[in-house]
């Protein structure tokens, strides 16, 4: 048992950490060899003492976690090095890219579609063209959105450091039948809401919690949700996606059977991924619901979770270079993080602590891109849940029944906009590093004196009864045998 416990806390710490190091382009990633040797010789020296002290299968289980540890190294490190864009000319030349769309185009908030691209080829101004590879990010003023798969060239120019690309123009070479379906499904959709809500910024709000599309009417409430530190609620997440499959689950078991509805909502939430597209943070979700109908038992979500991420960096390598990735990793490792070190507490602080681990998994890389992190989530956070989850059920009764729920939506997204408002002006300004220690501090001595209570009190308890053992007789009708 304690050995299942370091495997735990070894997926629980190290695939946030590789997807960290990857998002982040760490050199630490870029020395397979050095790694190779280090961990053959560590293996080696583990097996070679284990001869004389451990039995064979412990033997056994340090050469497998050794390779398990190189193998998963040497996946991120490639798929890091297929993200790096690379051009055959200097920056200063380059005028045009072509590729493919990794995902749906993205409003930014100067008006301008944000788009993701896997890079075939590049040109210059003299009308030179050569090869180019990786994932470029470009930014393009145009109205409509563009789905994912289909194949662009823009025209502009390339930032200095090659990170950014300001296109000036776009054009749409190729675009599967399929994605033409799905990008007139989400334009149905989005009519349908439309006319259904009036308001400009509820219906913005329902768009981006069911399709995850954002409107102009957005923008004040995510910087809202910013400032108090729940902006991971309002994008599409794995959050949404077992919103979804709990719904169906609990429509369709009853109706099926525990298996088979558990096997049915994942189905039918896989279309629905399909329909609003490759987001990281979805694959995710939809990997580890798909990952988890073959694994039972304690070790089943964290077994999940590691080969779900194993298997979204080795068939969809684009992701690592997503911001969305790393936070949606991070986050469930808090959660794997908060059922690792469960004792005992009344069922109503859950979703407290889930808090303090999500926020505390998630500190690290938002102090790495955004310089500051807020810690006013830890509050605010449940309470924004339980409306976020109202206003996806209130706006799927909308597309479903029409107007005659739009005014819970209007009730809520009011609601929630004065939640995201009051943790803006109580914790605005957000902590830097010095303050993310402190909460670090708090967090730990809080969880030991919890953890060394608790151990106190079981010894107690077991002190208290003769030879550790309690008898309790149950009742019973005694009479007197005649």
């Amino acid at each position: 048992m304690r050995g299942c416990f370091w495997v735990r806390l070894g997926i629980v710490l190290g695939v946030p950490l590789l997807f960290f190091l990857a998002a982040t382009e760490s050199s630490l990633l870029a020395y397979p060899l050095a790694v190779a040797t280090v961990m053959l010789v560590l293996g080696f020296t583990l097996f070679g003492l284990g001869i004389f002290f451990y039995p064979t299968n412990l033997k056994l289980t340090i050469i497998q976690i050794t390779l398990l540890c190189f193998f998963c190294y040497a996946l991120f490190g490639w798929a890091m090095a297929g993200n790096h864009a690379e051009m055959a000319f200097i920056p200063v030349r380059i005028q045009s890219v072509e590729g493919s769309l990794v995902e749906d185009s993205l409003l930014s908030s100067s008006g301008k579609q944000l788009l993701r691209v896997r890079l075939e080829s590049c040109g210059t101004s003299d009308g030179a063209t050569g090869s180019a590879k990786g994932v470029l990010s470009a930014l393009v003023k145009i109205d409509e959105f563009l789905v994912s798969g289909c194949r662009v060239t823009l025209d502009g120019e390339l930032a200095p450091d090659g990170s950014l690309f300001f296109a000036d123009s776009v054009q749409v070479l190729a675009i599967s039948r399929l994605q033409i379906c799905r990008r007139d499904l989400l334009s149905r959709i989005e009519r349908r809401f439309t006319l259904a809500l009036d308001d400009e910024e509820s219906r913005s709000l329902a768009l981006m919690l069911l399709l995850g599309r954002t409107g102009d009417a957005a923008f004040p409430l995510k910087e809202l949700s910013l400032g108090s530190g729940c902006a991971h609620l309002l994008a599409l997440s794995g959050m949404h996606l077992q919103f979804f499959i709990g719904l169906l689950s609990y429509i369709l078991v009853p109706l099926f059977g525990k298996r088979r509805g558990r096997m049915i909502s994942v189905f039918i939430a896989l279309l629905y991924v399909l329909l609003v597209g490759p987001k990281p943070s979805l694959v995710r979700a939809m990997g580890m619901a798909i990952i988890s109908l073959f694994f039972k038992g304690k070790m089943a979500p964290y077994y999940s979770y590691f080969a779900t991420a194993c298997l979204q960096v080795a068939l969809f390598p684009s992701a690592l270079s997503s911001m969305g990735s790393l936070f949606s990793y991070a986050a469930y490792g808090g959660l794997l993080c908060n059922t690792l070190f469960s004792f005992y507490r009344p069922k109503w602080m859950e979703p407290f602590f889930a808090s303090v681990y999500a926020i505390l998994f998630t500190a690290v890389p938002t102090l790495s891109v955004w310089g500051s992190w807020q810690i006013g989530g830890l509050l605010i956070a449940p309470f924004a849940s339980l409306l976020m989850f109202a206003l996806m059920g209130s706006s799927l009764c909308v597309f479903i029944f029409g107007q005659r729920f739009a005014f819970l939506v209007n009730i809520l997204h009011h609601l929630l906009k004065a939640v995201f408002t009051f943790g803006s002006d109580l914790f605005g300004g957000g902590l830097d590093v010095g303050g993310f220690v402190l909460y670090l501090f708090v967090v730990l001595t809080l969880l030991t004196s919890i953890g060394y209570a608790e151990r106190a009190l079981q010894k107690r308890r077991r002190d208290s009864y003769e030879l550790e053992i309690r008898v309790r007789f149950t009742e019973g009708h005694i009479e007197i045998a005649r």
